[in-house]
């Protein structure tokens, strides 16, 4: 602990300093500059002449308002700040938001989202997320697809706290609230080609055309091909198992397309009607990962041990890599990478009247996945399965927003949300070949699992301003669920040949009220205050893995009651902006998973099982500072702390896998790093005959967290202390851009996620080492 404060306290003296130099070095440029006969510029360029931060509209609150007024803890990334970042996900932006940590799941390209203690960490695919990732309102259901890309997007918001009023279930930690760019009646379009370390290539293109006066369209596309930062460094023919050599060769990498095209009709001032198809095509290889096997678990008894045994780097990494499928004898087919395919197709309607205005939103989304995968680090064919799924979500949901009068407002609606679930997966346990089964290459073990969502609610939210310069506000929402759920638990693909797999099923209905109150007190000019209440909650379910009628069976609702006191605060020529939360939060029921001993129903024999269940109580609280300055034109500043503490009050789980349960409150909430610390800097020069350059740079600090919930050692996610930086040269019209940015400059390295298998292994995942890239563009 003493070490991380201290590493804490470096890392904010480092942020500091960082500004301050830029501050007055840029301060210095401009006063030499000043008697230099300046050249024409762009309207763009005298708006930014002008000084002063920009008014963020943010719609925390389903409504449009500034990021000043709304009593929401919400940090806003707008088109600028997220290009400045040069990350192909949303994963490059946590170091940005106080108190957040966005990673991947343990073995796959999915995203493991922490805010204030809530967190979800597993891949499980009847699990539902902590915190809710929403797309033009519509929400994505499953980790999975949810590290999208970030090309053509208008804003992203982060709110941090429950929000089940206005957003619903599964926001018990927070929503990241994703708004893409909509046509427009001009006729444009940009592109941009870029390269970077490990052979990337990124190539983006968006393009506007109006139609008519009242119809216009905008595609976007992206494509992205990586050959990744690990390497494989030990052979892969093992066991006579069919392969390709790879030693040496880069492995890990991306290779998607995806794309947006929307269709924008507005046949008269109060009508806006836009359709919109999305489209992912995902062949990225299988995530590597590293072995980092303890000391006496069996992968380092048999001969495998972790990277703090061997002393190999964490980026020389093996994985067993072969052609097949689910169906095939001996391979699930790694050597084909993880595919995922995602269509879907959305419709957003709004009419305004006099008294307010009609917003109704619909969607449909199919995600099919195939992902074959090697989990172990190491070349052997210890641990391979593949997981193939096909989930689709529909919903509708109706709003009604209106100012009635200078005094009250509100916002009320209804919501449909539904989902379907096939998935299957096959897994070739191969260390079991060291505990005498010489079938365990050739008899995998299989599994099913079918899951039904229907899920209805009723919301509204009230703002009634007691005074004029406070206001109260009351919302509330109730839904109202059922799930179906049916799993055949893992059985040997020979026993299965037989006719003989037994199938569990159920089914059970959830509903909960959530409430939110509190006030919003514009205390004097530029000084907002507000307290708020707020409920939220994760939904119960099911968990696929299950292995035994009992494990089927349902576990309940994880709920949050949160109080947050915040100020908000901005000087009268907008030039310094002070955004303070301090907060606590209170979790019951929390959903844990644990690996517990049981006797298979099938053989007889005892086993272990994961079993999902309500296991116990936390509590989480803090303070969060954001700060935002640009104190001469041309140069913003910007600022964010995050502290927070974090403890189970009461939880009992099977440690030790004994079958009895044991007093587990002494261990650490997953994805809570008690300090994050960031900063960044941009300064944009006066413009002159030759264009104008935009130096950006950004520090951000992270202490160490707990990555899996019996906080088993080497899981941990390091802290780690990260730069960045970039300068951008663009022509007088601003046309043409192209810029040279470093990211990880300091070269950490630091693991980011983990997960520990029961005695037998600990895989991980690293953060890519230190990189470099350039990009052009060019707008029309």
């Amino acid at each position: 602990m003493a070490k991380s404060r201290c590493r804490a306290e470096s890392a904010l003296k480092l942020i500091v300093t960082g500004l301050l130099t830029t501050a007055s070095t840029s301060v210095m440029a401009q006063a030499q500059e000043a008697d230099e006969a300046p050249v024409s510029e762009t309207p763009v360029q005298q708006a930014r002449a002008q000084g002063g931060l920009e008014d963020i509209v943010v719609t925390a609150r389903r409504v449009s308002e500034s990021l000043q007024e709304t009593p929401v803890a919400v940090t806003a990334f707008t088109e600028a700040a997220i290009e400045r970042k040069f990350t192909t996900d949303i994963r490059g932006l946590s170091g940005d938001v106080p108190n957040v940590v966005i990673t991947n799941v343990p073995g796959f390209n999915a995203a493991s989202i922490g805010i204030r203690g809530q967190s979800t960490g597993d891949i499980i695919l009847t699990f539902e997320p902590a915190v809710a990732v929403v797309v033009d309102d519509f929400v994505l259901a499953h980790v999975q697809t949810q590290l999208f890309d970030l090309f053509d997007i208008e804003r992203i918001e982060v709110l941090r706290g429950p929000q089940g009023t206005l957003f619903g279930k599964n926001t018990v930690g927070g929503v990241v609230n994703v708004i893409t760019k909509r046509p427009d009646f001009e006729l444009g379009g940009e592109a941009r080609l870029g390269y970077s370390s490990f052979n990337t290539i990124d190539a983006k293109a968006a393009i506007n055309v109006p139609f008519s006066d009242t119809l216009a369209f905008r595609f976007a596309g992206t494509y992205h091909k990586s050959d990744g930062y690990y390497r494989l460094t030990k052979n892969n023919n093992v066991d006579g198992v069919q392969g390709r050599e790879g030693r040496g060769q880069r492995w890990g990498g991306g290779d998607y397309i995806s794309a947006r095209a929307k269709l924008l009709w507005q046949p008269s001032p109060e009508t806006d009607i836009m359709l919109t198809y999305e489209l992912l095509r995902d062949r990225a290889d299988s995530p590597p990962s590293v072995n980092e096997t303890p000391a006496g678990f069996l992968f380092d008894v048999v001969g495998f041990p972790g990277i703090q045994t061997t002393g190999e780097s964490p980026f020389n990494t093996g994985t067993t890599l072969c052609s097949g499928d689910a169906e095939a004898p001996t391979c699930p087919g790694t050597l084909n990478g993880h595919r995922v395919d995602v269509d879907g197709a959305y419709l957003r309607a709004e009419q305004s009247f006099d008294i307010g205005s009609v917003t109704v939103v619909g969607g449909w989304r199919r995600v099919k996945s195939i992902l074959p995968s090697d989990y172990t680090g190491e070349n052997a064919y210890l641990f391979v399965s593949t997981r193939d799924d096909v989930r689709e979500q529909y919903s509708v949901e109706a709003r009604f927003s209106s100012d009635f009068s200078d005094v009250f407002k509100f916002t009320a609606g209804a919501m449909y949300w539904g989902q379907t679930l096939d998935a299957n997966a096959t897994s070739f346990l191969g260390f079991l070949r060291f505990l005498g089964d010489p079938t365990a290459l050739t008899d995998p073990n299989l599994s099913t699992a079918d899951y039904k969502v229907d899920s209805y609610a009723v919301f509204g939210e009230a703002e009634y301003q007691v005074a004029d310069p406070l206001a109260v506000f009351f919302g509330a929402r109730y839904t109202k669920e059922e799930k179906s759920f049916s799993v055949r638990p893992q059985v040997r693909r020979s026993l299965v040949q037989t006719g003989f797999w037994p199938e569990y099923s159920d089914s059970a209905k959830f509903s909960r009220p959530t409430f939110r109150a509190g006030y919003r007190w514009e205390i004097t000019d530029g000084i907002n205050n507000y307290f708020t209440y707020s409920q939220g909650y994760k939904s119960g379910g099911y968990n696929e893995q299950a292995m035994s009628a009992t494990s089927a069976l349902p576990f309940a609702e994880e709920t949050a009651d949160s109080f947050e006191l915040g100020f908000k605060t901005e000087n009268a020529t907008r030039t310094l902006r002070a955004n303070l939360a301090a907060f606590y939060v209170k979790y019951n029921d929390l959903q844990r998973d644990a690996v517990v001993p049981f006797t298979d129903p099938i053989t007889g024999l005892p086993g272990q099982e994961t079993r999902t269940t309500n296991a116990g109580k936390a509590e989480v609280y803090g303070v969060e500072l954001e700060l935002s300055a640009a104190p001469v034109s041309g140069l913003t500043l910007g600022a964010t702390v995050g502290w927070q503490k974090a403890k189970y009050l009461e939880f009992f789980t099977d440690i030790d896998g004994d079958g009895t349960n044991d007093d587990a409150s002494f261990l650490g909430l997953r994805n809570v790093p008690e300090w994050t610390l960031g900063a960044t800097a941009s300064y944009e020069t006066p413009p002159m005959d030759w264009g104008f350059l935009t130096l950006s740079a950004d520090v951000n600090y992270q202490s160490e967290y707990e990555s899996v919930t019996l906080n088993a050692p080497f899981t941990q996610g390091e802290e780690r202390t990260l730069v960045g930086a970039s300068i951008a040269w663009s022509d007088p019209t601003e046309t043409y851009r192209v810029t040279v940015y470093g990211r990880n400059l300091l070269d950490e390295v630091y693991r980011v996620s983990a997960n520990s298998v029961a005695g037998l292994f600990n895989f991980t995942n690293y953060a890519p080492p230190r990189s470099f890239g350039v990009e052009a563009g060019m707008k029309f």
